[in-house]
């Protein structure tokens, strides 16, 4: 029995000493599986959320979305949705679901300013993200991300068609570099680096034209330091040519027999008039 109380004294005292050198802690041991003698994935998930953004006026129905993150690619096993009219969540209206990354609501609310925030599940652990709120409008007719009925959202090309938002491009238009193409999506016209149409690359002196093709162009998108603009179009090296300076036309009759009689004259005043040189 006096063996086993030294074991275990010794033991102790091992790990204690490896924890102050490491940061191993005596709870690191329950992370590891005996039978494998691999560490269990057990940190907590993360989640941030998405839409409605904070502030935003919605109408019903409402469309949540959030964004599940876990350090170890656990997967999400459920989730709970939680709305109320404080920020302390005292009497909040639960709604529950599986898995996914957004739901669909319709809030039989009265309208006003709510409060949302999600809890995201799995066998490891749970979070609870933090807080946003927003306005529930149902007196006017809005889609989920607040565009009135028969107009164009800000995410464009969306058209708000009766509570739907719908692609509508010929009647939304497109960001610039898209096109309107079928079915309402807007295309991104880019060429192969990703510059889109129209615009300078990152790659000076590559410019995307609207063929798809990079140009050089130093004279729009300019050069990378230490080169020069070519007329070509290409950057080349600065010039390390030495420009020989031409005598002006002083100096050269001052080299001929004027400049001798000059020479001789400063001599003459250097001796009896001490003038110098």
């Amino acid at each position: 029995m006096v063996n086993i109380k030294k074991t275990l004294f010794f033991v102790l005292v091992i790990f204690s000493m490896i924890s102050l050198v490491s940061g191993f802690s005596f709870a690191d041991l329950f992370d590891v599986n005996l039978l494998t003698g691999k560490i269990v994935n057990n940190k907590n998930p993360s989640v941030s959320l998405g839409m409605p953004s904070d502030g935003q006026v919605v109408g019903n129905p409402v469309t949540f979305s959030w964004i599940y993150f876990d350090p170890e690619d656990d997967k999400l096993e459920s989730y709970t949705i939680l709305i109320d009219d404080n920020q302390r969540f005292t009497s909040p209206i639960a709604y529950y679901g599986l898995v996914g990354d957004s739901q669909k609501v319709y809030l039989s609310l009265e309208d006003g300013q709510y409060y949302w925030r999600i809890e995201v599940n799995n066998k490891f652990g749970s979070e609870t993200s933090d807080f946003r709120g927003f306005y529930l409008n149902t007196k006017e007719k809005l889609c989920e991300d607040g565009t009135m009925y028969y107009d164009c959202s800000v995410n464009k090309p969306d058209y708000c068609r009766a509570g739907v938002l719908v692609k509508d491009c010929i009647r939304c238009g497109c960001d610039r570099g898209a096109t309107c193409g079928k079915g309402g999506n807007c295309i991104e016209q880019k060429c192969v680096d990703g510059t889109i149409y129209g615009e300078c690359s990152i790659n000076k002196p590559k410019y995307c034209l609207s063929s798809g093709i990079l140009k050089d162009t130093c004279s729009l998108c300019g050069c990378p330091v230490d080169l020069v603009c070519d007329v070509d179009g290409k950057c080349k090296e600065k010039s390390t040519e030495i420009i020989e300076e031409k005598p002006t036309e002083t100096e050269i009759k001052e080299t001929g027999i004027t400049g001798f009689f000059k020479r001789i004259a400063g001599v003459f005043r250097f001796i009896f008039k001490g003038e110098p040189l």
